[in-house]
């Protein structure tokens, strides 16, 4: 079978995948990708499906084991997935949040992002799970340790679903893990080209000694409940096909970058709720950048795993400052820290923070555990995945990731599907209200879907 990754059967995690284990036992980093029928498909074909997925990509039947040298990725050569299912379609009331409806399938993923991997190792890293809607529909939901895959791993892991369930694929799943080129999935630490991340060992204590001074600067949306258990909610939101045009057009004549002006609209809308004035505030924004093709060897995009690095930066902006010349300050900030290798030298400097962070939380703001006002994506993920969508009955999907133990204030997790720049946003509940962060994702479409920026 063509394109099938041999996966060696154990390797040690890298120094960002073992963060992630700590991050996920936090609360941060269960990542969850729904997909929603509009039938209901029948519990052996999407395991088959399923199966198929595994099949193709190792490291997704991976289990994460602890052992006295620390924590390795343990992968059998068996391709076997257990898929629970559970009927729900008798429970069809609605539930309102702040007057408005939220649809059944989101309060699902809700729920899901909430669900703790379990503590006890080894664990799996994929943990499928089957709803029975009101209405006769279907909704698997994925739920995937983040030390196994990052938010560009979701589309991918759709895509091959939608594919098998198309083709009604004839596979001997127990044999086709052991076809294809042997190759070792590495930790993005271990496939950074030579002397990419090189530094000196004084510059990142420096530099380590600058992030914190300079985390001392920033400004952190309005805590409302610091002291009760926190969970990770979610809202979705999109700008139209036409309105996205618009923003990729003014992104492009005025030689500013789509993270650029995401990162403009969600700063721009948290001085707005804060009402700074021109005496403005320092930010911290966090970006997640895909580095697939920037390893050695490359790895192609479609591969599972964690490959992001982070860049952290410390942005200062008022409410009278235009917003496109925001946009564009803060598009060339990061585009100096990428040219300046930031991503890679930077990557141990910022693992270790987050350590920290968690380690000690009351090193952070009200011990929240709040490492920025926001994080996003260095580029929307792309999610056009082709007719075969409509052909096996998929009406909807949704990635995203928890927040709610060390984090941001705001995630913001951008696609592009069809033409449309769509969100999902996650926050940590109580710690911040529904009311402000409704506020603050209405503030940041009206800025990206301005007729005149």
């Amino acid at each position: 079978m063509e394109g099938v990754v041999k996966q060696a059967e154990m390797r040690a995690l890298g120094k960002t995948e073992a963060n992630w284990v700590a991050a996920v036992e936090s609360g941060t980093g269960i990542t969850i990708t729904s997909v929603m029928f509009q039938r209901r498909v029948p519990l052996g074909e999407l395991k088959a499906a399923l199966c198929d997925l595994l099949a193709m990509n190792p490291r997704l039947r991976s289990l994460i084991v602890r052992e006295d040298r620390g924590f390795v990725f343990r992968t059998p050569e068996e391709v076997y997935v257990r898929v629970s299912e559970v009927d729900v379609s008798g429970d069809d009331h609605e539930e309102e949040e702040d007057g408005k409806v939220r649809e059944r399938w989101h309060l699902i993923t809700e729920k899901e992002l909430n669900m703790g991997f379990s503590k006890d190792y080894p664990t799996a890293v994929f943990q499928p799970k089957v709803y029975v809607l009101p209405g006769d529909r279907s909704l698997l939901v994925l739920r995937v340790h983040a030390a196994a895959a990052d938010m560009a791993s979701t589309p991918t892991m759709v895509k091959q679903i939608v594919s098998s369930l198309q083709k009604r694929s004839v596979i001997d799943y127990r044999n086709v893990s052991g076809e294809g080129e042997e190759m070792v999935l590495p930790s993005v630490e271990d496939a950074i080209p030579p002397g990419q991340a090189n530094k000196p060992f004084w510059a990142h204590g420096m530099d380590v000694v600058g992030y914190g001074l300079s985390s001392r600067r920033h400004a952190y949306l309005p805590f409302d409940d610091t002291e009760s258990a926190r969970s990770s909610k979610l809202i979705r939101a999109a700008l139209t096909a036409g309105a996205t045009d618009l923003l990729l057009k003014e992104c492009e004549k005025r030689e500013v970058s789509v993270y650029g002006v995401i990162i403009a609209a969600a700063l721009k809308a948290v001085a707005a709720y804060k009402q700074v004035g021109a005496r403005g505030e320092h930010y911290g924004a966090t970006v997640l950048m895909q580095c697939r093709s920037l390893l050695q060897p490359q790895l192609p995009d479609s591969t599972i795993g964690f490959y992001h690095s982070a860049l952290l930066r410390t942005i200062h902006t008022t409410e009278p400052e235009p917003f496109w010349e925001f946009a564009a300050r803060c598009s060339q900030d990061f585009d100096n820290a990428v040219k300046n290798r930031k991503h890679f030298t930077d990557m141990g400097d910022l693992n270790g923070l987050m350590e920290q962070a968690m380690r000690f939380p009351s090193l952070t703001p009200s011990e929240t555990m709040r490492t920025s006002v926001l994080s996003t994506m260095f580029a929307p993920v792309v999610e056009d995945l082709g007719e075969e969508v409509a052909e096996v009955g998929v009406k909807d999907f949704l990635s995203c990731s928890s927040t709610h133990g060390v984090g941001p204030c705001l995630a913001l997790f951008p696609f592009m599907r069809q033409g449309s720049l769509q969100f999902s946003f996650v926050y940590s509940s109580p710690l911040f209200s529904r009311s402000l962060m409704q506020n603050i994702v209405d503030s940041i479409l009206f800025y990206l879907s301005e007729d005149e920026p």
